[in-house]
């Protein structure tokens, strides 16, 4: 009994051993199989109807981003502004300055609402 215990605990080790050893690499592939892989992806994005969309949507979140940090910046100059008219009561030529720059360059982005002439 102790013989065909040790016999079959010999042979399921040296299985598991065996699957823990073929789970740790990957499978190979072959040339023509990655050949075709990488057709497969090529006519996907070649035939893709929504890929145009998607870049257009992309462009217009950046316009967005660019537009929302340039109103950061003027809102956050403006304030800087205010707070020193209010606090020392003094008018800060070079900062005034820098507000109207920060408020022309929002004005010129995509994101500012334009009104079309009559």
């Amino acid at each position: 009994m102790r013989k065909v215990l040790a016999v079959s605990l010999l042979f399921s080790s040296q299985i598991l051993r065996a699957q823990s050893a073929a789970q740790g690499q990957p499978l190979p592939i072959d040339t023509e199989m990655r050949r075709r892989l990488q057709e497969d992806a090529f006519e996907k994005w070649a035939f893709d109807k929504e890929a145009p969309k998607r870049a257009a949507s992309a462009k217009e979140q950046e316009a967005v981003r660019e537009f929302y940090s340039k109103a950061k910046r003027f809102v956050e100059l403006w304030q800087a502004l205010a707070a020193e008219l209010n606090g020392k009561k003094t008018f800060n030529a070079k900062l005034a300055k820098e507000v109207s720059k920060a408020f022309h360059e929002l004005e010129k982005s995509d994101g500012w609402p334009v009104r079309h002439a009559k």
